[in-house]
């Protein structure tokens, strides 16, 4: 649209409001800033809600059912499938990945499913080769 001298045109919009009417004085640019950083490190927001949750991880079984749980051979199995995984780059295959998980772990953690752990790495697998294929 062609503007003339009679036409004003609209005031330059920012986040909804005209420019003019946003202007930062220096200290609330800091502020800003400082909250920018805040909300980046969540921690400092709420100490006592971290507080409790970290207690509540700790007095629970969430920290081992999360890392190195037993069913999988603990925190201390240098054969644990992730760590296995990133050893020798499978961390990078989705396919792979999951196709050496559900071998590896087929049947610990509920044994009546040993039959539909491997059937989930045979999917993977065969999807691999479909994709190598094409």
């Amino acid at each position: 649209m062609l503007y003339s001298p009679r036409t004003p045109k609209p005031p330059k919009v920012c986040g909804g409001y005209p420019k003019s009417a946003v202007k930062l004085k220096p200290t609330d640019k800091q502020i800003l800033r400082d909250t920018m950083k805040k909300l980046e490190n969540k921690k400092e927001l709420f100490p006592k809600h971290n507080q409790r949750a970290k207690e509540m991880i700790e007095n629970s079984n969430i920290k081992e059912m999360v890392n190195g749980p037993a069913h999988y051979g603990g925190v201390d199995n240098p054969y644990e499938v992730i760590k296995v995984c990133e050893a020798w780059e499978l961390d990078k295959d989705a396919y792979l990945f999951n196709v050496v998980k559900y071998v590896a772990r087929a049947g610990k953690k509920d044994p009546k499913k040993e039959l539909e752990d491997l059937k989930k790495a045979v999917f993977y697998l065969e999807r691999k080769i479909k994709n190598l294929e094409k």
